[in-house]
């Protein structure tokens, strides 16, 4: 089936001019990467629609280590994304929550939690827990950080993580106005990217599309920045207005169109890593509008895809897998399979 058709199966209108133009990017991914794509469905909640679901149990879960619990309360989610976090708010409460998950056949947990006014997630009093997690229980263990400095960097390469997964921010307005902290700048975002690169450790940033209250301000940059320093996978994500303050409720998210061209971007510019499409996103025809721009642009992989993506992506001659872990842990399986 060619793409025009393949995009008629779909049933939503999609731009022309903008599918040729995303075409490139589709054709970087099947020259570094082949043919599969993965599709995510993370143990956090139950997804499923006609074409995608993960029959098998739960093997990923996030843990935040301050429960529901943020200080900086920033406009982008106001702690809500904590909220379906497994809470473990101290280092013995997370090797008992560890050894739990670890009897319940968990293979991987991502240890996050609520930032401090400096934008940074508390994990000090934890790489001792975070470390039997993984030597002993031997889970595959991620965290989702915020900004870092090297006394921080030394305990996570401590602790044995896997991988850092961490936001960057590519404008100063933003870092001020969205996440309230008018102390620091894009480059503490980049010196926490060059500290991480510099230890070893494994990073996979993440970038927020439209953070700046639903705008593209700064997307490009992050990008940029984040290119330098040969990341292992970059995740994308796109705002999402409920989960902010009230007064950020009635904004929408950016264009799909818009969005898409920031998706393009990453691609290009990170050619040799996978990219992949996070699990927040607007939900609706504009998430399928933007999946299969996503696919057609050379994602690597999207979670929780939108109903028709995962037949959409087989006729355009891809070899979908599915996959019940953390879309950031793709950086394992895409290089694994690429032969196979």
């Amino acid at each position: 089936m060619n793409i025009i058709d393949a995009i008629e199966e779909l049933d939503v209108e999609l731009k022309e001019e903008l599918v040729d133009k995303l075409s490139e990017g589709y054709e970087i991914r099947k020259r570094n990467f082949g043919n599969k794509i993965f599709f995510y469905s993370p143990g956090f909640k139950h997804y499923q629609v006609e074409d995608f679901s993960v029959d098998s149990p739960p093997k990923f879960v996030d843990i935040s280590v301050t429960g529901r619990n943020c200080e900086l309360m920033c406009d982008h989610c106001a702690s809500k994304i904590l909220w379906h976090m497994i809470p473990a708010i101290t280092p013995e409460e997370l090797v008992k929550v560890g050894e739990e998950l670890k009897a319940k056949g968990i293979e991987g947990v991502l240890i996050s939690g609520g930032s401090d006014k400096n934008g940074y997630v508390p994990l000090w009093d934890f790489f001792d827990a975070m470390k039997y997690l993984k030597e002993e229980l031997g889970f595959l263990l991620t965290c989702h950080v915020g900004l870092v400095d090297e006394k921080y960097v030394e305990g996570l390469k401590y602790a044995g993580v896997d991988a850092v997964l961490l936001d960057i921010i590519g404008d100063n307005d933003t870092i001020a106005q969205v996440y309230k902290l008018p102390h620091k700048t894009t480059e503490d975002y980049d010196h926490s990217l060059k500290l991480l690169k510099d230890a070893g450790l494994r990073i996979v940033p993440h970038v927020i599309i439209g953070l700046h209250y639903g705008k593209i301000k700064g997307e490009f940059r992050a990008i940029d920045m984040i290119a330098k320093y040969s990341p292992d996978a970059l995740v994308l994500v796109v705002i999402m207005p409920y989960y902010g303050k009230a007064k950020f409720q009635l904004l929408p998210p950016p264009k799909t169109e818009e969005t898409a061209e920031v998706v393009l971007y990453a691609r290009k510019q990170v050619q040799n890593a996978p990219v992949v499409i996070g699990c927040a996103r607007p939900a609706g025809t504009e998430r399928i509008k933007l999946d299969a721009y996503a696919v057609l642009a050379g994602v690597n992989g999207i979670a929780f895809p939108a109903e028709g993506i995962v037949t959409y992506s087989k006729a355009l001659g891809l070899e979908p897998i599915v996959s019940p872990n953390c879309c950031s842990t793709v950086y394992s399986m895409v290089f694994q399979t690429m032969d196979s």
